[in-house]
């Protein structure tokens, strides 16, 4: 099976924290969708005729497309794929974009599963993350999409914020989960390069708290959540039964995808390829060549150990955890023995390690990152 990854870089206004690549105007927007047609048919052959089980439009704000907008894309991806009988369908959607006709549009266009960038159920928090809506039009959004039909819903939050007390946090976790939904990422507040946020940072604003306020924060999110009977199959994200992302799932275990539009990602076991990460390069390409000396995109072939690397990243993210016995099966004997002796210098705290199978603890996610340092370096 495969998964589809769209990139739809238009949004509104730039979050402070985002950094994916968008663009707060819609210069370039419909040469952007010929660029994009140009390039599913492009790549049509790419999956060899492997059925495509999931399609994520990712952005950006993908619910700015008008309904036409989508479904001219949806079209071209039919016409060129071959796909599976069932597939989780997803459009990363903003509240204040979904009114009850656009939604029956998705739905007409046969989206199945929404995820809702909420972010905050605090109208002070929004403010401060410059975000577009109300904590009244989040939880109306989400019902106004239950009630039409979609039974799939998925929100976003972030913790890890200095202006939000413990009660404040525990609060926002419970509306969420007093909403109809399924699904739950949450994803601690990150200061990446080349955002908004990084600059204030750098100016003084305190948008960070204090690691145990980190700490206090998770605690809060996973025992709130295992209440409502949701289990945390990822660092950041949490299902009922049966609602498990199909389509992140797969990036986890290193299922191959496309990604089309600009900065997408695609990756096919060992080949990992991007493209480039701007407008105008990507429309002004044209019928974008196959030929990285062009400058469309670029790509790597990755080591043995670059992806044993990604094997003991991706993971260890996960509930499942690292099988041993597939790092013997895919990288030999020798790496498994040294991945095993390298483990001798983590904190038996942060991981278990049973049926050969490793885990991290509850206190190894929260250091989750120097855990796999230590494993590969």
């Amino acid at each position: 099976m495969a998964g589809i990854y769209v990139h739809i870089p238009f949004c509104k206004r730039k979050c402070v924290y985002c950094g994916f690549f968008s663009v707060a105007s819609s210069r370039w927007r419909e040469a952007y969708w010929d660029a994009l047609c140009a390039e599913i048919e492009s790549r049509r052959d790419e999956l060899a005729g492997t059925p495509v089980a999931t399609l994520y439009f990712g952005g950006g704000t993908p619910s700015l497309c008008s309904p036409a907008e989508l479904e001219r894309i949806v079209a071209q991806l039919r016409r060129c794929y071959r796909w599976t009988d069932e597939v989780e369908f997803t459009l990363e959607a903003n509240p204040e974009q979904l009114t009850a006709d656009y939604l029956a549009a998705l739905k007409s266009l046969g989206l199945n599963r929404l995820s809702i960038g909420v972010q905050s159920f605090d109208d002070e928090i929004l403010r401060l993350l410059n975000r577009t809506h109300t904590a009244a039009q989040a939880r109306e959004a989400v019902e106004r999409a239950a009630q039409a039909g979609f039974d799939n819903l998925s929100i976003d939050l972030i913790y890890d914020i200095a202006y939000r007390t413990a009660g404040q946090w525990r609060t926002e976790v419970r509306t969420a989960l007093a909403l109809p939904i399924r699904h739950l990422s949450a994803y601690s507040l990150t200061v990446e390069e080349n955002t908004l946020l990084a600059r204030r940072v750098r100016e003084g604003a305190a948008y960070l708290p204090d690691e145990s306020d980190t700490a206090r924060d998770f605690d809060i999110l996973t025992e709130e959540t295992a209440a409502a009977g949701f289990e945390q199959y990822e660092i950041s994200n949490f299902a009922k039964e049966g609602a498990v992302s199909r389509h992140n799932a797969a990036y986890w275990t290193g299922e191959p995808y496309l990604g089309f539009g600009a900065a997408a990602h695609s990756y096919k076991a060992p080949v990992r390829r991007w493209n480039v990460a701007d407008l105008k390069k990507y429309v002004e390409g044209g019928r974008p060549s196959p030929l990285p000396s062009q400058g469309w995109y670029e790509s790597e072939v990755l080591t043995s150990e670059e992806q044993l690397e990604e094997l003991v990243m991706l993971r260890l993210r996960t509930r499942a955890g690292l099988p041993l016995a597939e790092v013997e099966e895919r990288f030999g004997h020798a790496r498994r023995q040294a991945l095993e002796a390298r483990l001798r210098r983590v904190n038996p705290e942060n991981y278990v390690l049973a049926d050969r199978v490793l885990r991290l603890t509850h206190a190894g996610v929260l250091v989750a990152d120097a855990v796999i340092a230590e494993l590969m370096d």
